[in-house]
């Protein structure tokens, strides 16, 4: 019987740190720990300051007692009487040594010390006069010498009674705890669990989980009701595998149409890109009317062909560049800047724009501005846009463009005298497809991407852009770009006041009708080749070259080769639509000329260098140059 009772409880001692009697125990014990602790510390507090209270009481009693009877022993200088006296004082409990100063002269007592640690001792003193009655002729000094821990040991003493009395207190209530959580918890909810694995293993057999709960009502309530929803969760996993599967499919369906609309955008884009360019590239020839062939009906025609192409050309660009962004396919290409000649290009272009609708522009630049590590075009296109819709909503007023110096950061304003926005709308203004008003985009135009890419840029910079605007007074767009000191390398040019700046590169938007997007100092034009069998989408690029090198066209390799074999040419543009890859490795590789490849897709890893088309002229004309300095 006894070894069954011990058993038992070593099985219930063994696992109870793995069931809910443990969780119980353990809360309420630590909230009984709590308050013995707070309780202990309360009370040696007290016991400590008792005891000082008690020291000091005895002090002032010692002092009463024997200040009189030492008086006599003084004025008779009775040596043996005083040591007799000190010993007496000393045989107190708290007293731990004595100094009777008499004219100067320190008597120790116990003789072999003689001093005393302040952080270790606490002294009491007192006077002795020849009168007891009155203060009038010093005779000694009296300092009482007593252990700073005297009270704390006192105090322990009874925090020991108290700790022994909270473990045998604590070993009681660990033990009740156990054996009744145990009965009346632990043990009832093992069977539900087993009945409940059961439950598991025959799924047939869900009417009911028969099981002896000792007439706990709650318990038999709770495997009722476990029965019962078991059921019901049956079914529901039934419906959400059937949902989960649809939804999977619908997904499915969703990822594949967004993809197909990505593809649909992009190459749409640069399918009308390639038109576009060579409709808008021949209306602004033509408009310009040089031979008088066209009365003045036909040349508005053609400014409002090229006008509309304009418009349509930067609408393809946005939603280009939306279709990247959203794709997270649209790379910075990060390079060394000077800051002002591209902040003063930007002013440059705008300024005829401004002043032909009779407005004010305001241009501020920060000359302690360095050089930054960044993309220049996609900062320039974050500028544009925000000075176009300045220069597209101010009827009459002022633009302002400042640059300011911002620690880590460029801070980039503009802000204008216009028609303002709403403050209701100012949360939804970096949306895509938003504008302030609809009848903003029947009056002024736009299709309100501007702002939703220049966010867009912004955050791929890790930027921050902000917007404060006022319905009739006008808005204001800060932008901070990093300037990634780190990576910039110092260009080893004279700074120059903005106003002598040049345009030395060209804007990564083609605006047509300018005949001076490049300039570059050669005395005697170089030869270069192009092989492709579309000129109309090489026009554009072909007009800009042709200012300053000598270039001509090839529609088949073999006139290509015999062009090579008659003239020398310091660069071969080749349409790699023209060849083959066999020959780019037997022929085109081996040649000495620099030559540059175009293609429709992106070649990257490739050991040549490689342009994509559509062009983008700037771009493509920078690499051109580039590979032409090298």
């Amino acid at each position: 019987m006894f070894k069954t009772v011990l058993n038992n409880l070593n099985d219930v001692f063994n696992n109870f740190n793995q069931t809910i009697g443990y969780v119980v125990f353990k809360k309420i014990f630590l909230g009984y720990l709590f308050i013995v602790i707070f309780i202990s510390v309360y009370q040696s507090f007290v016991e400590i300051d008792e005891s000082k209270k008690m020291v000091e009481k005895n002090m002032k009693m010692i002092e009463k007692l024997f200040s009189n009877e030492l008086r006599d022993p003084i004025i008779k200088k009775d040596t043996i009487k005083i040591n007799k006296i000190l010993n007496s004082i000393s045989n107190a409990e708290i007293i731990s040594g004595i100094i009777l100063t008499i004219k100067d002269k320190k008597i120790y007592f116990p003789v072999d010390r003689t001093e005393y640690n302040k952080e270790e001792y606490d002294d009491y003193k007192f006077t002795i006069y020849e009168s007891a009655y009155f203060n009038n002729t010093y005779l000694a000094d009296v300092e009482l010498y007593t252990n700073k821990y005297i009270a704390s040991n006192r105090a322990l003493n009874q925090i020991y009674r108290i700790i022994i009395y909270f473990v045998v207190f604590t070993l009681l209530f660990w033990i009740l705890t156990i054996f009744y959580t145990n009965k009346y918890l632990t043990l009832p909810l093992k069977k539900l669990i087993t009945g409940i694995r059961e439950f598991e293993k025959h799924d047939e057999e869900k009417s009911h989980i028969k099981l002896q709960l000792n007439n706990l009502m709650e318990l038999s309530i709770l495997a009722d009701a476990f029965n019962k929803m078991s059921g019901k969760i049956s079914e529901d996993i039934i419906n959400l595998k059937q949902l989960t599967m649809i939804q999977g499919l619908q997904k499915k369906a969703l990822e594949n149409a967004n993809r197909a609309k990505d593809d649909f955008l992009a190459n749409m884009s640069h399918e009308l890109k390639t038109p576009l360019n060579s409709i808008n590239l021949i209306s602004s020839i033509m408009k310009k009317n040089k031979n008088g062939k066209f009365d003045e009906k036909e040349v508005k025609n053609l400014e409002i062909i090229n006008s509309c192409g304009n418009d349509l050309l930067f609408l393809i660009n946005d939603v280009l560049d939306i279709s990247k962004l959203e794709a997270g396919k649209l790379e910075l290409y990060y390079e060394t800047i000077e800051t002002k000649k591209v902040m003063v290009e930007i002013k440059d272009m705008f300024e005829p724009q401004i002043m032909e609708k009779r407005l004010k522009f305001d241009f501020k630049y920060d000359e302690s501005i360095e050089n930054i590590f960044s993309d220049k075009q996609r900062i320039k296109q974050i500028i544009k846009n925000l000075i176009s819709n300045s220069l597209k909503f101010v009827e009459n007023g002022d633009i302002r463009f400042y640059v300011e110096n911002d620690n880590e950061f460029i801070k980039v304003t503009v802000s204008d005298d216009g028609i303002g926005i709403q403050e209701d709308k100012l949360n939804t203004i970096f949306d895509r497809f938003k504008q302030a008003d609809e009848s903003t985009t029947r009056k002024y135009g736009g299709t309100g991407l501007g702002l939703a890419i220049c966010k867009e840029l912004t955050d791929l910079f890790n930027g921050k852009i902000n917007i404060q605007s006022k319905l009739g007074a006008g808005t204001t767009v800060t932008v901070l770009f990093p300037k990634n000191l780190d990576n910039a390398k110092e260009l080893k040019k004279e700074s120059k006041p903005i106003s002598e700046v040049k345009k030395e590169s060209l804007d990564d938007t083609i605006f047509f009708g300018n005949d001076s997007l490049i300039e570059e100092k050669e005395e005697t034009k170089r030869n270069i080749l192009i092989l492709n069998k579309d000129p109309i989408n090489y026009m554009s690029l072909i007009i800009e070259l042709n200012k300053n090198y000598s270039v001509q066209q090839s529609l088949g390799l073999s006139d290509f080769k015999s062009k090579l074999k008659s003239s020398d040419f310091a660069l071969l543009i080749v349409d790699m639509e023209c060849i083959t890859k066999e020959q780019i490795d037997e022929y085109f590789l081996k040649r000495e000329e620099k030559i540059v490849f175009v293609s429709k897709e992106e070649k990257k890893g490739s050991s040549f260098l490689t342009i994509t088309k559509p062009f983008d002229k700037e771009k493509t004309l920078k690499t051109l140059l580039k590979v032409m300095e090298e």
